[in-house]
Formats: C-alpha cells, sequence, structure tokens
C-alpha cells in the first residue's frame, strides 16, 4: 500500500514538472520578444512582487506554525539561489537564444548535483554519472553555436554576449541550491504556497534598487502583458514545480526540466526575430534525450 501511495505521488510530482515546463517554455519566448529594449530587472521586480503576495495571501489562511530558528537559514539561502536563478536568468534572455539561456541553466544541473554528492560522500550510480555527463556535452554544443554565431539569434560576439553565458550557466547552480532549500523547508512543515511567497524577497528589493525610478511608469504602460505573465508564467509554472520539488527527487527535478528547452526551441520558431538553428536543434535533442532516460531510469527503479 505504502509503495502504491508512493509511486502515485512521484506520477504526480512527475506531471507537475512536465507541465511547469510547457509553460515555462511560453513565457520565456514571449517574455524575451518584450524585453530587448528594456532593464532586465524591470520585469523581475513587478513579477515577483505581485507573485510573492499572491501567494502569501494563501499562507496567512493556512496557519502552519513555524520553527524559524530551523527555517531561518535554508531560507535565507533559497532567497540568495533564487536571486542567482531567476536574475541571471532573465539577464541572459537579453542577449541570447530563449532556448539556449534555457539549455545551459537545466544542462549543469544534473552535473553540479552529482559534484555535490562526491564532495559530501554520498553514493551515486553509474548511469547518472552518464547521463549527466551527456547533458554537459549537449551544454557545450549550445555554447560552441553562440561563440561561432550559428545560434537562432545572429550577434556578433561581445562581453555582453558572454556575461550572458556565464549568468545561463550560473541559473543552474542557482536551480540545484532552490531545489535543495526548497525541500528543506517542506521537510521542516512549510507549504508549497509559505515557500513561494517568501522565497522572492531577495529578488525583489534589488530589481527596485536598480528600477525604482522605471518601474511605476514601465507597470501603467504595460500592465496587461505583465500581469498575464505574472500569473501564467510564473505563478503557476512556480507552484506546479514547487510540487513536482515535494514529490520527487533533487535529481529528478533537475533533469526534468531539461524538457523546458525543447519546448523553448519549438515555440520560439514562432518568433520572427529567432531563425532555425542546427547546432541549438542538436543541443536541445540531446538534453531532450536525456531528460527522457533519467526519467525512464528513476521509474524503473521504483519499479
Amino acid at each position: 500500500m505504502d509503495y502504491d501511495i508512493r509511486k502515485n505521488t512521484f506520477k504526480i510530482g512527475i506531471i507537475a514538472l512536465l507541465i511547469s515546463a510547457i509553460i515555462t517554455a511560453l513565457s520565456q519566448v514571449y517574455y524575451a520578444n518584450k524585453v530587448q529594449g528594456i532593464h532586465p530587472f524591470l520585469f523581475t521586480g513587478i513579477s515577483f512582487f505581485v507573485t510573492a503576495i499572491y501567494f502569501q495571501s494563501f499562507a496567512m489562511k493556512q496557519r502552519v506554525k513555524v520553527q524559524w530558528q530551523e527555517a531561518r537559514r535554508p531560507l535565507l539561502l533559497l532567497n540568495m539561489a533564487s536571486i542567482i536563478t531567476f536574475m541571471g536568468f532573465y539577464f541572459a534572455l537579453k542577449y541570447i537564444e530563449p532556448a539556449i539561456v534555457s539549455s545551459l541553466e537545466m544542462g549543469i544541473g544534473p552535473l553540479f548535483i552529482l559534484l555535490l554528492a562526491v564532495f559530501q560522500k554520498t553514493a551515486v550510480r553509474q548511469k547518472q554519472w552518464y547521463i549527466a555527463i551527456g547533458t554537459f556535452i549537449a551544454c557545450a554544443v549550445l555554447i560552441l553555436a553562440v561563440l561561432l554565431g550559428e545560434s537562432g539569434v545572429k550577434m556578433q560576439l561581445s562581453i555582453e554576449v558572454i556575461l550572458g553565458i556565464v549568468a545561463s550557466l550560473l541559473c543552474g547552480v542557482g536551480a540545484v541550491f532552490c531545489s535543495i532549500y526548497s525541500k528543506q523547508l517542506n521537510d521542516l512543515g512549510w507549504t508549497s504556497s509559505m515557500i513561494l511567497a517568501k522565497r522572492y524577497i531577495g529578488i525583489i528589493i534589488i530589481s527596485f534598487i536598480f528600477t525604482y525610478d522605471l518601474v511605476i511608469p514601465y507597470f501603467k504602460a504595460n500592465i496587461t502583458w505583465i500581469l498575464l505573465i505574472t500569473v501564467v508564467g510564473v505563478m503557476l509554472p512556480m507552484y506546479l514545480l514547487q510540487k513536482g520539488i515535494q514529490n520527487t527527487n533533487t535529481f529528478i527535478v533537475m533533469m526534468s526540466l531539461c524538457f523546458i528547452p525543447v519546448f523553448t526551441f519549438a515555440f520560439q520558431l514562432l518568433d520572427a526575430r529567432i531563425q532555425f538553428s542546427g547546432l541549438t536543434f542538436i543541443g536541445v535533442s540531446l538534453l531532450f534525450l536525456f531528460g527522457v532516460l533519467s526519467i525512464l531510469g528513476e521509474n524503473k527503479e521504483m519499479g
């Protein structure tokens, strides 16, 4: 009975992660099209402020007693990891093709998780190494596409493009820590709404520091699409991702996120700015393949 419940819970987590990936991919392409001429942190401040307020309204109704002494450290570290992940991501989207940004973010995560496991002297299965190294090779193909000017967005190699690549890779590292510290808070009894209400405080503060003089006029002029992307592209996928973290494990969370690039690649072909790139397609396809293999392998392990 316990086995059946555990397997069903795992499947629910996987479904939540896949739906989150599809919605996230759509919002990435739409956002990238919108922010080419503005400060990259304008949207983050407004959107995550609205998101935090929304989930805080649910958290207040849940009346869960919080042990702040135990929760203070993982909450602080979750905020720091969220700053690296999301602000780096939105910065990178301003300069690099959306499919490559999401690919580099998701592709570096599995290998970093295994390196952390080695550092912590935790056993790692051999097939996990194969999958993680495969995703890293896929990342290398995508970086090569950018450096050779063969990505979907044709641009000259510049310091901004290099910083975009670095920011994308740092996103992957940050995403791993986001998953780890979210899991720790969940184990302390925090609900998904409680975590989502508190994890963006650092992002909101930093975004408003950089854009305090632009926020109000920009929000007034773009209120419709900002609220649309905030609700559909931030709140919903973040909630589903939190459910995935709650019901699966960190490695599966990071590998299932490898589905985002293939969805992003497909959706971005609808954007007139972005052309088809063979190298991008190869890298994204490799990530998709290893993502499928990892999920099938974990499901087989569970019987």
